[in-house]
């Protein structure tokens, strides 16, 4: 299963100030880095440009990042993936030095210009802290009065979790002008079930794929990857509508062994396989009916291998091997189809009932035991 990723939006200025959400691109003057500090979320990059025509290089105090050495004009970006300060300097003139300061997933800072990031994506069931970064005491409390967090002072923070869906409005309640919001999406977690009629076909036949989207959307549509295991027959991918309550079917004709998949727009099936037995047909010609003649058709031919020929013995209720039949010749029929026969000599008295069986050791890849209709000696 493709999942919802849900990436927090930025909006809020600081006016005047140096840090900036909105500021995630960093010019290298001669004089320093402008602006000297940012602020960002976790999983946002900062780009530093080369403003001068001297030559700079960013390097974090700590190691853990560090950009070639950058002739004028040129940039480098470092994508910041966890909460924390860092500190950092220019590795050819190491006086000049900025910050990156980068919001923990999930969190919101309240500072003096207001509260950064707002709005904050979230998913349903997921945790918010709010952290107070000024020096000035907080509140949060939401527009409709529905809860409200203790008075915040410096440093302090609260949590709270969303579980239903929508957007939830709030402001400070010592300073109602500074106001933010959550977005919650919903939970909804699509699946999709892929059956069939018959987990065995005989070549040349159909079976029918079931299937229903949870939680998709009617009239979506379902593409169905069918995967042959083995021979000519190429690889396909096949579409079908879902019905309004996320159901959809489609009849299909495996020529091999098929692996089917079935993808909507957020998950996909458990692999279905769909097996194939050769079609086998035993005929018993002339006036005694003493010939024999069997056709095996499938994708592919079976000359030089065998089958037996069976009689049904009603006192054990079981079949018995009485011949070994080889198949010796084959024949196109209409592609992809071969046809692959052999003849034989009958010596059994009258009124058995026979059948020839195609061993799964002699069918080959992509194909099953199959066994013919019953004749009548």
């Amino acid at each position: 299963m493709r999942r919802l990723l849900l990436l927090l939006t930025l909006v809020i200025g600081l006016g005047a100030t140096e840090s900036s959400l909105a500021a995630t691109g960093v010019s290298i003057t001669r004089t320093g880095f402008k602006p000297v500090s940012v602020t960002v979320v976790a999983g946002q990059g900062v780009t530093w440009t080369n403003g001068d025509t001297l030559r700079h290089q960013v390097v974090a105090n700590d190691g853990s990042f560090s950009s070639p050495v950058l002739a004028a004009n040129q940039s480098f970006s470092h994508v910041f993936r966890s909460g924390g300060t860092f500190t950092y300097h220019d590795g050819l003139r190491p006086s000049l030095r900025g910050t990156v300061a980068v919001i923990p997933p999930r969190t919101v800072w309240v500072t003096r210009g207001g509260f950064q990031p707002t709005p904050i994506s979230i998913k349903a069931g997921e945790r918010v802290t709010w952290t107070n970064r000024d020096t000035a005491n907080h509140q949060i409390v939401t527009d409709d009065g529905a809860w409200s967090s203790p008075v915040l002072a410096r440093g302090r923070s609260f949590s709270r979790t969303f579980d239903v869906g929508g957007t939830v409005a709030y402001h400070d309640g010592l300073q109602p002008a500074l106001k933010g919001s959550v977005v919650v999406a919903p939970t909804v977690t699509e699946s999709i079930s892929l059956a069939a009629s018959a987990h065995v076909v005989t070549y040349g036949g159909s079976i029918v794929l079931r299937g229903v989207v949870e939680n998709g959307t009617p009239g979506a549509a379902v593409a169905i990857a069918a995967v042959p295991q083995a021979g000519k027959t190429t690889r396909a991918v096949l579409s079908v509508t879902t019905a309004a309550n996320g159901a959809f079917s489609l009849r299909v004709q495996p020529r091999v062994q098929t692996v089917y998949v079935a993808t909507a727009a957020k998950s996909s099936s458990d692999p279905l396989t769909v097996n194939v037995r050769p079609r086998v047909r035993l005929s018993l010609l002339g006036p005694a009916r003493r010939i024999g003649i069997v056709r095996v058709s499938a994708a592919q031919g079976f000359v030089k291998r065998y089958g037996f020929l069976q009689v049904w013995r009603p006192r054990s209720g079981l079949w018995a091997n009485i011949k070994r039949v080889r198949l010796t010749r084959s024949t196109a029929g209409i592609a992809p189809t071969i046809v692959t026969t052999a003849s034989f000599r009958l010596h059994t008295r009258h009124g058995l009932r026979l059948r020839v069986v195609i061993p799964r050791s002699q069918t080959g890849l992509g194909y099953v035991a199959g066994s013919s209709n019953i004749a009548r000696s």
